[in-house]
């Protein structure tokens, strides 16, 4: 029988919306074993050149459990190291900054919500039941390209 939580991250990869963003290129799965997903985002380089992040994903009681992410080497099976995680803006910095249970530093992760209330401080961005996993790929994809923007400023100036 399959685990509830596993039938329903498979319906949701499976979901037009979620679908149509892997087609447009913002996001691909690399491998989805529950509870693990393993999954690229597209970004763009403080320089304007594009590239793409691994990372891993914990869906264990999903949704009622929030996700816990973080940014992952997918070849070498190991956290990305500091030297190789995205740069940029303040945000992305954040995002992406070792921390004590190094995960994504977003208010939907599981370790990250808690941490200094950033949940409570940030209801928009908290996890709830009802998000899905578009919510979170949405959200990385659009802090690793907040360079995209800058570059585009730079660039016009």
């Amino acid at each position: 029988m399959l685990d509830p939580a596993e039938a329903r991250v498979q319906a949701e990869l499976d979901d037009p919306g979620f679908i149509a963003g892997a087609q447009a290129g913002r996001w691909r799965i690399h491998a989805f074993a529950f509870p693990r997903l393993d999954f690229y985002i597209a970004a763009t380089e403080p320089d304007g050149r594009t590239a793409a992040y691994g990372f891993r994903g914990d869906v264990t009681n999903f949704p009622a459990t929030n996700p816990m992410v973080r940014i992952w080497d997918l070849v070498a099976n190991t956290p990305l190291s500091a030297p190789l995680r995205p740069k940029g803006n303040q945000r992305v910095a954040i995002t992406f900054q070792q921390w004590g249970d190094d995960t994504v530093y977003r208010p939907w992760d599981r370790m990250t919500g808690p941490h200094n209330s950033n949940a409570v401080n940030l209801p928009h961005l908290a996890w709830r039941s009802d998000r899905r996993l578009q919510f979170i790929f949405e959200d990385i994809h659009g802090i690793l390209n907040l360079n995209a923007r800058a570059h585009r400023l730079r660039a016009a100036a």
